[in-house]
């Protein structure tokens, strides 16, 4: 199969190239303006709110205060050590007790003091490339279990959305299809749920409204549009067919590992591919970053998460996205990510070789489908804070490597003893 028979389809909104000529102003709602910058150091330490309460606030102050200085003396290049050292307490603060604050805290500056201890990344230092492809080949997940994660392992059957309606993603609403680009509210919590440490109540980290209250409390985001997701890869294959690696890269890719991130946004046709960042898994170098058109009419950039407000002369045809990615990589490249069935979905490909931080760390052993987020996992095991400021999608796929090099040094240290 070659790579200009892989989605043959085209509507009447596209040229010769699948290029997407409709372009439509979403509703971004200043998510960039709301968006921290972080590019300047604040003077001013004050401890950010949680509803935990784990220590008082001059004890949370004088603790963020040393995180500081240990970041002023040990990376003198951090531009923003006051704002880093407020968001590691942070990190801790929402997290703990006063029973297990002051004890998570100690561990968090003994790593920072001391980096050498938990550096990754020491075995490209000890090894040679070959040997490190060994140990990658060793953790790469089965098939068996990369399907059991929703990873499409094989080319499903066709089978299209034929409904009037749909629910909003964001606000269950229910709306018609026809009437999606006609102005409404959707109001709704763009934060993840998650439980405080009395494993009794929930919030919203977006802006720590309670879950479980029942007063009606008005949620902090409001949309002019109501938006959906493809409800099954059945569906998905019917708007864009996947395809096996090992039939569309016949070519020996650049790169043997790379880390993998897809930003997506939402269109007339869903939830779509907006942009594909691809990271040398030993330079750490962005080898790809390229934006990529939509097939329907775009709704919502999902600009806090995308990082994307606009459409532009630099985004390419899916099918040419299709072949840049085929000069970094072909099927026997390992992939490495967070949550990668998500990215693989929206590339509509099936590829064996996969890595997943989400399955290697999985939120609670005894139900490992239940997964922590690529952001709690930096900060647990590379003491690093990820996700602040601006969206940085080169960020998240050296986050997935710094992890997997984590993980193969431990395996080292555990083999020998140490």
């Amino acid at each position: 199969m070659s790579l200009s028979d892989i989605h043959p389809r085209k509507r009447a909104s596209e040229d010769d190239n699948g290029t997407n000529k409709r372009f439509r102003q979403s509703d971004t709602h200043d998510d960039t303006k709301k968006t921290e910058t972080a590019s300047q150091d604040i003077e001013l330490i004050l401890p950010r709110q949680v509803n935990t309460h784990p220590a008082k606030i001059p004890d949370r102050k004088r603790h963020i205060q040393t995180i500081s200085s240990i970041i002023k003396r040990k990376q003198p290049f951090e531009k923003t050590p006051n704002l880093r050292a407020i968001e590691i307490e942070y990190e801790i603060a929402k997290t703990t007790t006063h029973i297990t604050y002051a004890s998570t805290l100690r561990n968090a500056i003994y790593k920072l003091q001391h980096p050498e201890k938990f550096q990754s990344g020491a075995q490209t230092k000890k090894h040679s490339k070959d040997d490190v492809l060994k140990l990658l080949k060793s953790i790469e997940i089965p098939i068996s279990k990369l399907r059991q994660y929703g990873f499409v392992m094989s080319v499903p059957e066709a089978s299209p959305y034929t409904k009037i309606t749909r629910n909003c993603q964001r606000c269950d609403t229910e709306f018609k299809l026809s009437q999606q680009l006609e102005p409404t509210t959707c109001e709704f919590h763009y934060g993840k749920i998650r439980r405080n440490p009395d494993n009794k109540t929930r919030y919203y980290d977006c802006c720590l409204a309670p879950k479980d209250d029942s007063r009606d409390i008005k949620p902090c985001e409001s949309r002019k549009y109501h938006v959906y997701q493809n409800s099954s890869v059945e569906e998905k294959q019917s708007l864009r067919s996947f395809v096996k690696t090992d039939e569309i890269f016949d070519q020996r890719g650049k790169y043997r590992v790379l880390g993998i991130d897809c930003e997506m946004g939402y269109t007339t046709c869903g939830f779509e591919l907006m942009r594909v960042t691809a990271v040398d898994y030993f330079t750490l170098k962005t080898v790809m970053d390229t934006h990529v058109l939509p097939f329907g009419e775009v709704v919502d950039f999902n600009t806090r998460f995308s990082g994307i407000s606009s459409i532009d002369g630099s985004f390419v045809s899916f099918n040419q996205m299709i072949q840049e990615l085929g000069m970094v990589m072909d099927k026997d490249t390992i992939l490495i990510g967070h949550g990668l069935e998500n990215d693989m979905n929206a590339l509509r490909l099936v590829h064996n070789h996969i890595i997943d931080t989400s399955i290697l760390y999985p939120k609670f052993e005894s139900t490992p489908t239940s997964r922590k987020s690529l952001k709690d996992l930096t900060f647990k095991y590379l003491s690093k804070n990820i996700q602040v400021g601006n969206h940085d999608s080169a960020e998240d796929s050296i986050a997935a490597i710094e992890i997997v090099k984590y993980h193969i040094d431990r395996m080292e240290v555990g083999k020998h003893g140490n």
